[in-house]
């Protein structure tokens, strides 16, 4: 696909070619999104194999909907080295995927996920207070990754653990971001190295807890996984539960950590909203709609299963989209005022979630920790800011991932 004609390529368009990977562009990509809109709304590029980048919010919802003609398997790009089987439910496609969906989706149903509220706000009021006694640290060190692992491991019923927790995310972001040492970008090799490294050894954790989990049955959701019964009374087989815990890990840690180091980032910048918002915490529920509107950071894959006629563009079986929320909700056309952050913004509907079968499962949990964690935190920090020297550390792939935040707990004015 390397030599295939487009309607228009991104490097026309841009001005430089189109990397997903680049750390510089994981930061702030909406310019060169504004561009693609504009003149290239699905642009090809030779990179990672060949791919085309679909940026109108029409466009992404077509993919999104459209999973005959959209495979999500796989849903990286590139595909990691030696990844040979669907991660389940995230690379199956109907209708198989719908009998997988009807296993997992009770159990993250808001009234489901309502008995875990307490003990998620008592996790983040301990981390807030943390934060409140100090002058100046990392957001993400100190609240950004702690969180999200809290809650991971009570999902999955472990004991309470800062070392374990820990892991678990830095194998997340190693196999999502390649954030690693000795892994920079653009070293193909060592960062497909360290993927593999990471994704071996989270495996091994999970089988190793599985394991636990069929000799010792708990209340968790492996536990859950473990009785629950597909279509046909068949219970799923071990390396179908280890596969759903695996998606597990990476969606469960890594997008609510990054969700909230941006929204903290933008608010930081905006002390009129903080004030509003401090002043008024009902504001909070749609200031974090907002928020996932105004920076998504997944970039998810489809293949193309049949000839499709896209943005004016043609696609035959075989070629690669990749689908950019963060360009899709700055669409003046899907967003009046797209670039703005408005907090009170009536929003109808987004694909921050996903879309079609494939709708995040675990949005509802999602939204519940983002909104704990800005009650907690704005009820002691209500004011706070950015260093005037601070420098911010990005990496990009499947999910763009903010992996520091210098962070003050006052303002000067």
């Amino acid at each position: 696909m390397n030599d295939r004609p487009a309607a228009c390529r991104a490097a026309e368009a841009l001005g430089h070619d189109y990397d997903h990977y680049d750390p510089a562009f994981a930061l702030d990509p909406h310019a060169d999104y504004a561009k693609l809109r504009a003149a290239c709304p699905v642009a090809y590029t030779g990179n990672y194999g060949g791919f085309f980048v679909v940026s109108r919010f029409r466009d992404l919802n077509e993919v999104l909907h459209d999973a005959k003609a959209f495979s999500s398997w796989p849903a990286d790009t590139p595909p990691t080295p030696g990844h040979s089987r669907a991660l389940i439910p995230l690379e199956v496609d109907p209708p198989e995927h719908r009998r997988y969906r009807m296993i997992i989706d009770p159990i993250f149903r808001p009234r489901a996920i309502g008995g875990m509220a307490d003990e998620i706000r008592s996790r983040a009021a301990e981390l807030a207070a943390r934060m409140a006694a100090e002058r100046e640290f990392d957001f993400m060190e100190k609240f950004g990754r702690p969180f999200p692992g809290a809650v991971f491991l009570r999902l999955v019923g472990l004991d309470f653990s800062v070392e374990q927790r820990d892991q678990l995310c830095d194998w997340a972001g190693t196999i999502l971001h390649t954030t690693t040492e000795g892994a920079t970008h653009g070293d193909v090799e060592a960062q497909t190295a360290a993927r593999l490294k990471a994704g071996r050894a989270l495996n091994t954790f999970l089988r190793g807890l599985l394991d636990e989990r069929l000799e010792t049955p708990g209340e968790d959701i492996l536990s859950r996984l473990i009785d629950a019964e597909l279509p046909g009374q068949r219970k799923m087989d071990y390396h179908e539960i280890l596969n759903f815990a695996y998606v597990l890990v990476l969606a469960g840690l890594d997008t609510v950590t990054t969700a909230l180091g941006f929204s903290f980032l933008h608010l930081a910048r905006r002390p009129d909203l903080q004030d509003r918002i401090a002043a008024d915490p009902s504001l909070i529920p749609g200031a974090v709609e907002e928020l996932l509107r105004y920076e998504p950071i997944v970039h998810a894959s489809r293949t193309v299963m049949e000839s499709r006629v896209l943005g004016g563009t043609q696609l035959q079986p075989g070629d690669r989209v990749v689908l950019p929320l963060a360009s899709a909700h700055r669409d003046e056309e899907a967003f009046p005022d797209a670039n703005e952050l408005l907090i009170d913004r009536k929003i109808a509907s987004t694909l921050v979630f996903g879309g079609g079968s494939h709708r995040c499962v675990g949005m509802h949990l999602a939204r519940m920790e983002l909104t704990i964690a800005f009650e907690e935190i704005f009820r002691r920090i209500p004011r706070f800011s950015l260093p005037p020297d601070a420098v911010l550390e990005t990496h990009g792939g499947q999910t763009r991932s903010l992996m520091n935040l210098p962070f003050r707990t006052w303002r000067d004015d």
